[in-house]
């Protein structure tokens, strides 16, 4: 595996901190969203450098986490949380900022999910629509789970109606801040990790009831014109959404906390909180906790066996550890001997990919792969001490590559609406950039589908592998962002020494892994 970089941005005011998570990229759309001190940049292979429309912020407000919403959604909105609590949502398809809510306590960790959900619109009654899933946890250990009605250029301008955001559970998680927040690809757990040393593991069926939970569908979104027209006049007289000022949430009276309120400071939106619509989910209430012995921000779901999880610990626990969801059953530990800022499941094969932070003289690594169920190390990128580099093929020993801190995938297929490079917009030209990808969404300019294929000059290093699966991209403490190739086509494959769950016949039978000609174990 190549141990260079085959890219590196210059990321300067990039914060030095475990506990932010300041990287995050749209499939949809191809844009890395990178967060430098209190400002968000937007950078794609096509035209460089963005800025999206965010509110200027105080420098002292710095960005804590991003996240991008799902791909099947194809809404390509951007969750940035902050310091002070400020919760902003937009869309690289917009001009203009569509969220901003003010949240009690330091924002620490934002999450959609992976997959969208299917709901009853806010607006327009009797109507089934797609809505996103954002989970937001804070420096007390809250998760607020919201449920996002995104309403596409058409309805937005027909209605005047900018969608609402309806806080559908807040959930009394961790003691102290949360690190890391994951949900599975089957949208059935949500995990939770926390600065008090464990990872919580949330069914959501528990938690959301059926009406709120939703259901996960890839259809299209069924909210048109010709259905609207029938509707629009009950609608204005039987709204279902309001705009919500600084509220009081209730709260469990065992629950020892004072009622937590959010404000929308934004008036483009809608907030939807009340006593009828928000689960309030008292502490204890999680299916599993995972003990680990530091601070829990990396955490992964297999995306092809939903019932995996993989957890990494900071610098006290330093170790990978892998468990089956459903029954709670610690599978496996890797002792890395580093703190572990990111794991990154690969699509195609039993492998996950750890970065790593701070680490002891035992571990001169700063990026790993391992090999799953045998737990074996293939590949890796050295790290060596005080952060210099042990690639002899670097002409310079003493420069300084950085602690990882934190890592998000890059796939390296064409995203489903590019742009022309020829005619890419001002870097200063969010309005520009908008109005490109709107019009490629409605399909006149798919001809520029392929503009971004990877390019050998880019040092070489692309391999068949890489070109199918993609790389990862870092954020690393020498303030830079480097693009690492990490899945080689030149490495043989391992024969697995056992099955999914670690050799276990009892989880493999409760997961309907029976091997042919083996007892069964009931």
């Amino acid at each position: 595996m190549p141990t260079l970089p085959f890219r590196i941005l210059d990321a300067p005011n990039l914060r030095d901190d475990f506990y932010c998570s300041v990287l995050a990229y749209s499939p949809t759309s191809g844009i890395l969203a990178v967060g430098l001190g209190h400002h968000v940049y937007l950078w794609s292979e096509a035209f460089g450098v963005q800025h999206p429309p965010l509110t200027e912020q105080h420098p002292s407000n710095h960005v804590t986490s991003l996240s991008f919403s799902s791909e099947s959604g194809e809404k390509c909105i951007l969750a940035v949380g902050r310091q002070s609590g400020t919760l902003s949502l937009w869309s690289v398809f917009d001009s203009e900022i569509r969220f901003e809510i003010s949240h009690p306590y330091t924002i620490t960790c934002v999450s959609f999910k992976q997959v969208g959900s299917r709901r009853i619109s806010e607006r327009f009654r009797y109507i089934e629509v797609d809505t996103e899933d954002l989970a937001v946890g804070d420096s007390l250990g809250n998760i607020w789970y919201y449920s996002v009605e995104w309403p596409d250029d058409e309805i937005r301008e027909e209605f005047n109606w900018q969608g609402t955001m309806t806080l559908i559970a807040k959930i009394s998680a961790h003691t102290q801040q949360v690190c890391g927040i994951s949900w599975s690809p089957d949208g059935v757990f949500l995990a939770t990790g926390g600065n008090d040393n464990a990872c919580k593991l949330f069914e959501l069926e528990d938690i959301i009831p059926p009406r709120e939970l939703g259901i996960t569908s890839k259809c299209p979104n069924t909210l048109r014109r010709s259905y609207l027209n029938s509707f629009v006049d009950d609608t204005h007289q039987q709204l279902l959404h309001r705009h919500f000022i600084a509220r009081s949430l209730p709260t469990f009276s065992h629950s020892g906390t004072a009622p937590i309120s959010a404000a929308l400071l934004s008036r483009v939106g809608s907030l939807i909180s009340d006593r009828d619509r928000t689960v309030i989910v008292p502490p204890n209430y999680q299916r599993h906790r995972l003990a680990h012995s530091a601070a829990v921000k990396a955490i992964a779901f297999a995306p092809w066996q939903p019932s995996l999880l993989a957890t990494g610990g900071g610098t006290n626990d330093h170790a990978i550890h892998f468990y089956h969801t459903p029954s709670g059953a610690c599978l496996a530990t890797i002792n890395v001997y580093a703190q572990v800022t990111g794991l990154i499941w690969s699509k195609t094969r039993r492998e996950i990919v750890a970065t790593f932070g701070f680490a002891q003289l035992e571990h001169p690594f700063r990026i790993a792969v391992f090999a799953w169920p045998s737990c074996e190390q293939i590949a890796a990128i050295p790290w060596g001490p005080n952060g210099s580099s042990w690639d002899r093929l670097a002409n310079e020993s003493n420069v300084d590559c950085g602690r990882a801190l934190c890592a998000v995938s890059y796939p390296c297929r064409p995203p489903t609406y590019v742009l022309d490079k020829l005619d890419s917009p001002d870097g200063s030209s969010i309005s520009s950039l908008a109005n490109q990808l709107r019009s490629n969404r409605k399909g006149e300019s798919a001809r520029y589908r392929a503009a971004v294929r990877p390019r050998a000059k880019e040092g070489g290093l692309w391999c068949p592998r890489t070109v199918e699966e993609g790389c990862i991209i870092v954020a690393s403490s020498d303030q830079s962002v480097k693009f690492h190739e990490v899945w080689s086509s030149g490495r043989k494959r391992k024969a697995a020494v056992s099955g999914p769950y670690g050799g276990s016949e009892i989880l493999e039978s409760i997961e309907g892994l029976e091997a042919p000609g083996k007892e069964v174990i009931r």
